[in-house]
């Protein structure tokens, strides 16, 4: 019995040590950059979100993008939005950026091209496009970037 409770309290003890030590930190969306470009290929200026609720969602959004790596196919029009998604890895570390051009479809449905490889060309369901349209498009009370 001695043998049974040494050996529970050694494996304990290197689990709690393996654990508290991991590194391994999900990532947060700290803060979102979008630029939203006009029928005329102009910008209309670059905006940024960084309320709580609003990064939640855009998380949410970018999760449920099916990917199709490797493709990047030809548009036939500029994009709509150009985003910027501030990921924080690790609090020692600077945010890393991930850049994407989204466009937004007649049958409410968006296209994304993401900047890497295993994203590639993607594509979002209504729900989540107009989660996204809702959150981009409308500045009303979104602060204008830097």
């Amino acid at each position: 019995m001695k043998f049974i409770i040494k050996h529970f309290f050694m494996i304990s003890l290197m689990m709690f040590v393996l654990v508290g030590c991991s590194n391994v930190v999900s990532p947060t969306l700290t803060r979102v950059y979008f630029e939203i470009t006009n029928p005329e290929h102009k910008s209309e200026g670059t905006w940024m979100i960084l309320d709580e609720q609003s990064l939640s969602n855009i998380d949410q959004a970018f999760e449920e993008i099916n990917w199709e790596p490797n493709k990047i196919p030809s548009m036939s029009r500029e994009e709509d939005v150009q985003v910027t998604l501030w990921w924080e890895t690790d609090k020692n570390m600077p945010e890393r950026l991930y850049e994407y051009k989204i466009w937004f479809n007649a049958d409410n449905t968006a296209t994304i091209i993401g900047e890497s490889d295993k994203e590639g060309y993607g594509h979002l369901s209504q729900e989540q496009t107009l989660v996204l349209k809702e959150l981009l498009l409308d500045t009303t009370d979104r602060i204008q970037a830097p």
